[in-house]
């Protein structure tokens, strides 16, 4: 792994909550004649973090001052809502800050993205990016859940999606159908409940699906998986929820799972895609022009059944990392960014049988991303806790066994404690798991949630509007999604 690191911790300071920055080895080519990049010294909220307020504003912190902010350069997404709009202030200081214009949602996950063309007042620019990413806060939930919605009307669902489709203020689904190739836009009323408001059709094998707003016009658009015809489709929102087929990206060999961020730092969101039988297996990376249009840039192969993956900056340098689940080989696989969205395999984990899905936290903590793999064929199913150093070599500390099938996990507090919990579904009993966090990274079950046919994804968000987070099951065996409602 990276041996200078741009974020290695040296101290919190409690009443800013930055972190302090060491080891930042970037440098402008085309900076004006004596002067020197400037140098990320903190960010506010911090990274990893798994409990910002919901009204926080985002602050970064230079050893220059710097030019504002603005929507091209300091650049904030929000994985329920798409692209933030805000106030930037700051101009002339060396902290620039970013007050949203709306709230985050409960748990919603937010990307920062710190581009090149962020410059310090003696016209210096940021060398190079910097992309992270936190969690805002569960306000309630115990983590005990009851039967909520049943949605009709799927065919193998095998992917379901959360955000805000139609700018209403709650929390959609959009699901994958894989036998009858489509996806399904729902819409909640917004009490948690589901009506189908729309099919997209011609999604050929339809097994995953990711939301983002991938042209960054403020809504929220969507990838979809094609196994069957080798291809992702990406469909565009127009604002209200009305989903249209814009392109496919062609040569994508069993395309089974999607994970999404900036892999090179440009200010838009970019593509991984896990292909488990092209060749011996491999991820592809598309690289977005800013506008929704991919392309195939590059894949890493020798990834034996890739079936799963994760995003997320695992070494702490400032750009996003990947894992790749690999169900053949019986491994997770740490593939390192050098910063430019070119990724070369750090690491492999072995020993996780089976491995399905992923999941990524801060278990224990400590400021670095940590893992959780469901294991599938691991003697009766379990999830393995992986542990980073903070430097993205993971160890496997312990497994929560008895999870048969174990098919997806998610990773959101839902006893609302801040810390990050667990939801486990598991396809071969029919169920999904809740294990809770001690909060050092330890999980043990919270409770079962049972009539689940052929539980195979997952999805979380506060369905019913009173800030305990929800979950969405698809159940490709009961052609339906169910929800479970979280007590307050």
């Amino acid at each position: 792994m990276k041996t200078g690191f741009l974020f290695s911790i040296l101290t919190f300071v409690s009443l800013f909550g930055f972190v302090a920055c060491d080891g930042w080895t970037g440098g402008d080519p085309d900076a004006p004649s004596g002067q020197t990049s400037p140098q990320l010294t903190g960010v506010n909220p911090t990274a990893n973090n798994s409990s910002v307020n919901l009204g926080n504003s985002i602050t970064a912190t230079f050893d220059k001052r710097m030019n504002s902010g603005s929507a091209g350069t300091f650049v904030v997404y929000g994985y329920n809502t798409g692209k933030l709009t805000g106030l930037y202030t700051g101009g002339g200081s060396q902290t620039l800050r970013f007050n949203p214009d709306v709230a985050f949602k409960t748990s919603e996950v937010l990307e920062v993205i710190l581009t090149d063309s962020l410059k310090a007042t003696d016209g210096a620019s940021l060398a190079p990016p910097f992309v992270y990413r936190f969690r805002a806060e569960a306000l309630a939930g115990t983590g005990v859940f009851t039967a909520g919605d049943t949605i009709l009307g799927q065919s193998g669902a095998r992917g379901v999606a959360a955000g805000d489709w139609d700018d209403d203020g709650d929390i959609d689904l959009a699901v994958a159908n894989f036998s009858n190739n489509t996806v399904v836009i729902m819409i909640n009323d917004p009490l948690g409940t589901f009506t189908i408001f729309d099919t997209i059709i011609g999604q050929f094998g339809a097994s995953a699906v990711a939301a983002l707003d991938w042209d960054g016009d403020g809504d929220l658009d969507l990838a979809v998986a094609n196994r069957s015809d080798n291809s992702v489709g990406v469909l565009k929102n127009d604002g209200g929820g009305g989903f249209t087929a814009a392109s496919a990206i062609d040569f994508q060999s069993g395309a089974t799972a999607l994970a999404a961020g900036d892999w090179d730092g440009d200010g838009d969101l970019d593509l991984a895609v896990a292909n488990p039988t092209a060749g011996a297996g491999e991820v592809a990376i598309l690289e977005n022009d800013g506008t929704g249009n991919f392309m195939d840039v590059e894949a890493t192969t020798g990834l034996a059944g890739a079936t799963a993956l994760a995003a997320g900056d695992w070494d702490g340098d400032g750009d996003l990392d990947l894992a790749v689940a690999n169900f053949t080989a019986n491994s997770v696989v740490v593939l390192e960014n050098d910063g430019g969205g070119g990724f070369t395999a750090a690491s492999t984990i072995d020993s996780q049988s089976g491995a399905k899905a992923l999941a990524s936290g801060d278990w224990d903590a400590d400021g670095d991303l940590d893992l959780a793999v469901a294991n599938s064929t691991a003697g009766a199913g379990e999830v393995a806790i992986l542990v980073n150093d903070g430097t993205g070599l993971f160890a496997d500390v312990n497994e929560v066994t008895g999870l048969a099938g174990a098919s997806a996990v998610v990773a959101l507090d839902w006893d609302a404690d801040g810390d990050l919990d667990l939801a486990v579904a598991n396809f071969s009993v029919d169920s999904v798991d809740v294990l809770e966090n001690d909060p050092a990274g330890s999980f043990t079950f919270k409770n079962t949630n049972g009539a689940q046919t052929g539980a195979s994804a997952l999805a979380a968000g506060d369905w019913d509007g009173d800030d305990a987070l929800d979950l969405a099951v698809a159940n490709s065996g009961g052609n339906n999604v169910k929800t479970l409602e979280n007590t307050p």
